[in-house]
């Protein structure tokens, strides 16, 4: 048995063939093209899946979506997706029609849970919290071995915690999240305040094939012992802690996942973040818990195969 996973992005939508183990079989991928509406992205995401039946037949028994948003999973409604600029739009039920296979759809960071859940952790962990550290921050919640919603469907918005009163201004409109300080484009923001010639650090830091300003050429200006690089790490480590500290007090998860571009820079933020959780006052759920960064740039997607098959083959 397998099934397709199917990761939608602003800018190109991934399709994976992954049978029950985990394993990727095929990949697909086509342009997203919000702009062109949901009835013009349906059609073409249903074409995409005919193309893998083709190759895979009877074996294909089910779909899984994660989308970037608020996602209401009971309905398979996409309440409001910021990067394709939808509202309220249905995409199991005509996808089903189109394609005979039932589809489960979540919110992207809870697929990218299922597959730490699934694939990083072999479900060694009952309970898992996974972070996905990227422009923004996500996070999706696997508690008892089930994905947790909350009431509305809005459970795990950890990106949007407070760790600082009244501090920098997020993109949601909010002051002091953890998105604020920890998102790929804070970090950035953070350094271009320390960076005094921002061409010159370029020069001599990014990587020659991506000569750009980014995450990447911060991590190899650490590398290089450069004092701002690491100062801003180091920060991100601390900001990450008090964010992090937070869940684990809440949630008492067994494992914690990281997981997302910015986890790539692990050595130069990790230190910073691991002091702020050694030096919590109730030292139980700390003293318990697995941190562990994943190296699956792919997690999402498996992670969307495997929950559609579980919810088909039961």
């Amino acid at each position: 048995m397998l099934g397709i996973g199917i990761d939608i992005g602003g800018t190109n939508t991934k399709l994976v063939v992954v049978n029950k183990a985990g394993k990727a079989l095929a990949q697909e991928r086509f342009k997203t093209e919000a702009d062109k509406g949901p009835a013009s992205f349906i059609k073409r995401l249903g074409a995409a899946v005919d193309g893998l039946r083709r190759d895979y037949g009877r074996q294909l028994v089910s779909l899984g979506i994660g989308a970037a948003g608020d996602v209401d999973p009971e309905r398979g409604l996409l309440r409001f997706a910021p990067n394709l600029g939808w509202r309220n739009v249905k995409l199991t039920a005509p996808l089903e029609r189109l394609t005979g296979l039932p589809c489960a759809m979540e919110n992207d960071a809870n697929m990218a849970a299922w597959g730490a859940y699934e694939i990083e952790l072999k479900r060694k962990y009952a309970d898992v919290l996974t972070l996905t550290l990227g422009t923004g921050i996500g996070s999706g919640m696997v508690i008892d071995g089930k994905l947790y919603h909350g009431s509305s469907g809005c459970a795990g918005e950890a990106g949007h915690i407070k760790i600082i009163p009244d501090g920098r201004l997020c993109g949601c409109g909010g002051k002091g999240c953890l998105e604020a300080y920890c998102g790929s484009g804070a970090i950035m923001r953070r350094a271009r305040e320390l960076v005094k010639n921002e061409a010159a650090y370029v020069k001599k830091f990014a990587d020659p094939a991506r000569p750009k300003f980014n995450t990447i050429c911060l991590t190899r200006a650490a590398e290089a012992g450069d004092p701002a690089g690491r100062r801003v790490w180091a920060e991100t480590g601390r900001h990450l802690g008090m964010g992090l500290a937070s869940l684990i007090l809440q949630l008492n998860p067994g494992c914690v996942v990281l997981t997302g571009g910015v986890s790539r820079a692990r050595k130069w933020f990790l230190p910073a973040m691991m002091e702020v959780l050694g030096d919590q006052q109730i030292k139980t759920p700390f003293a318990r818990v697995k941190v562990k960064i994943s190296d699956d740039a792919d997690l999402g997607s498996h992670g969307a195969a495997l929950f559609g098959l579980e919810r088909a083959l039961k």
